[in-house]
């Protein structure tokens, strides 16, 4: 990962020589820096934010989204762990090791405050509220994986830190959203923004407000189980989310070594592509439905089938926040929220983003068809697939490993408990296999029928 952030930010800088992130005291002299006091901590702010663009991408396009991926049944597992995981559900403190720490460590928690910081510095509330963002993505994705976490406390130094409630740390999440959106449509003198460093919006402040608001969407919709009047509010902010695929938040990964798309570096010549293969649960709903991504996600043939040559090519913009899932929670809240007219409406606008024929449906049979719509459009969208599946029990997964169902949660990283003693034991409390947003479901929301991987 840290190559590809010294290659852009390489390119990024304009003077001195870059040094790698968190090692940035002596990384320009001379020069402007010299005589304007503010252009060092610019130039630091912009390393900074690449590396926790970087984390970000690698958060929503790597590991984590391979293993989720694998358990909601959008890819299979061949060999090695993946296909353990697959095949037995073996997973455990080693199944993701390093994935708990990168919460909070180089390109994490710690760098977004750094930028935080360094941007109040030099008054730019445009690169605050950029950072925030950027915080709340990673920290409510965390909370999606792991559950409860160090966030009050995180980063004060305070020996063994408290784990937070799940919902806490949601809570916590929508508030830093908003307060992105405010900084980041505030008119502050001194504001600039990541401009050339932001490598997917360019510093767009109205791209970056329509993604917040998406994010807060996704996020509220992942405590609707267990609080329902979330519904209400993800459909609040959904009417002010990403309406254009112009919109999509993507990795902009290209075809330079150390700068390619994850699931080129885990497929590609120095990969380990017999590994895994393309999900046969999702294929079938897609060849089922005569639905044209099947062509565009999955080559036609290979041992194993994997991505299609454009998915899986070096330099694929991977979307990870994108208008089709922005719509279908919007058709998803409006419907449970009472106005199916809507939730109808919203669908056929999603479908006819892929050319696909209008839908005269309702009732429960709506709410099964926006849910499967949004089970095709999550993939490769990070964990959502799994997400969506841990809430709505949609599709009805069959358990690949009889008689167990299906981890709605990953385990916190062995070399966690070696500094907090706060992270509990495998298996016991908060470290099981569920979290507090995600009790089993008896049925599947889609159809109503008896829920086959969850109990």
């Amino acid at each position: 990962m840290h190559t590809h952030i010294k290659q852009i930010a390489g390119r990024l800088l304009v003077a001195g020589t870059v040094a790698v992130v968190g090692g940035c005291s002596n990384f320009l002299t001379g020069g402007e820096t010299s005589t304007d006091p503010n252009r060092q901590t610019t130039a630091t702010n912009d390393q900074y934010f690449v590396s926790t663009q970087e984390n970000l991408w690698a958060y929503w396009g790597s590991d984590p989204a391979r293993v989720t991926g694998i358990l909601a049944q959008q890819f299979n597992g061949v060999a090695n762990q993946y296909g353990a995981l697959q095949a037995s559900y073996a997973h455990d403190q080693q199944t993701t090791n390093g994935t708990h720490a990168a919460l909070y460590t180089g390109g994490g928690l710690v760098d977004i405050r750094n930028l935080q910081t360094g941007a109040r510095s030099v008054g730019d509330s445009l690169y605050v509220g950029v950072a925030q963002v950027m915080e709340g993505a990673l920290m409510g994705t965390g909370a999606d994986i792991f559950g409860d976490l160090v966030y009050k406390e995180a980063l004060q130094g305070t020996k063994n830190p408290p784990l937070d409630d799940q919902l806490f740390v949601y809570d916590s999440v929508q508030q830093v959203l908003s307060a992105g959106i405010a900084n980041i449509n505030s008119n502050a003198a001194g504001n600039a923004g990541p401009g050339d460093a932001d490598l997917v919006y360019g510093g767009d402040t109205d791209k970056w407000t329509a993604f917040a608001h998406t994010l807060k969407a996704r996020f509220y919709m992942h405590t609707a189980e267990v609080r329902p009047a979330a519904y209400a509010q993800a459909l609040a902010e959904a009417k002010l989310g990403i309406k254009s695929d112009a919109g999509n938040y993507v990795g902009a990964f290209t075809s330079t070594a150390s700068e390619t798309n994850f699931y080129f570096q885990f497929h590609g010549p120095a990969g380990r592509g017999g590994d895994l293969a393309i999900g046969t649960t999702l294929d079938t709903i897609l060849l089922r439905r005569n639905d044209p991504r099947e062509t565009q996600y999955f080559a036609k043939s290979g041992n194993p089938r994997w991505l299609s040559a454009t998915r899986g090519a070096d330099d694929f913009q991977q979307p990870y926040v994108t208008y089709d899932e922005n719509t279908l929670i919007w058709a998803e809240a409006a419907y449970r929220t009472g106005d199916e007219a809507t939730a109808l409406a919203k669908l056929n606008e999603e479908r006819a983003n892929h050319g696909l024929a209008p839908e005269v449906v309702a009732g429960r049979a709506l709410l099964n068809e926006i849910l499967t719509e949004k089970y095709i459009a999550d993939f490769q969208l990070g964990e959502e697939a799994w997400n969506d599946y841990k809430r709505t029990c949609t599709p009805n997964l069959v358990p690949t490993a009889a008689g167990l169902p299906i981890p709605g949660r990953l385990y916190y990283d062995a070399t966690e408990a070696n500094t907090d003693t706060n992270i509990p034991d495998p298996n016991t409390g908060v470290n099981g296999l569920r979290n507090k947003n995600d009790p089993a479901n008896t049925i599947s929301d889609g159809t109503g029928a008896a829920c086959l991987g969850q109990f």
